[in-house]
């Protein structure tokens, strides 16, 4: 099992609802969506939130982590609204930092060392300073 970074639970007496928790692990935000009369137990990697919404009232907070299939949105009410928007805050965080792996994954190696020899020359050539060549380098490295 991931390590849990943050649990939150909803109010029972405020959300009208049964019990209601949301997990956030390393890997993804765990909770309980209900489909008929039955209470599912989901798991949403951070690569297949879409967005997460904080709906705040007057004493306490909702917070809906919708997923990208468009079905099963996790939604827990009559939060603290302290704990919502810090959770709101790691959720997006983790997807940020998700989707920044993706792309370096994706990136071929010998494209990113193509560009660097692509920049060398330039640089060489007079028309990029070194600066402005190390810039570019930090950017493709990272």
């Amino acid at each position: 099992m991931a390590d849990v970074l943050m649990r939150l639970s909803g109010s029972i007496w405020l959300s009208n609802s049964w019990k209601q928790e949301l997990v956030i692990t390393e890997d993804g935000v765990e909770g309980e969506v209900i489909q008929g009369l039955k209470r599912i137990k989901m798991h949403l990697p951070y690569d297949r939130i879409a967005q997460v919404n904080l709906v705040r009232g007057v004493f306490r907070a909702d917070l809906e982590v919708v997923n990208k299939g468009g079905t099963g949105n996790l939604i827990v009410k009559a939060l603290n609204k302290g704990e919502a928007e810090e959770a709101k805050n790691l959720i997006e965080a983790k997807i940020r930092s998700a989707l920044h792996a993706q792309s370096v994954a994706g990136r071929a190696p010998h494209l990113v060392a193509d560009e660097l020899r692509k920049l060398a020359e330039l640089r060489d050539q007079g028309l990029i300073t070194e600066v402005e060549f190390q810039a570019q380098k930090a950017k493709l490295l990272a």
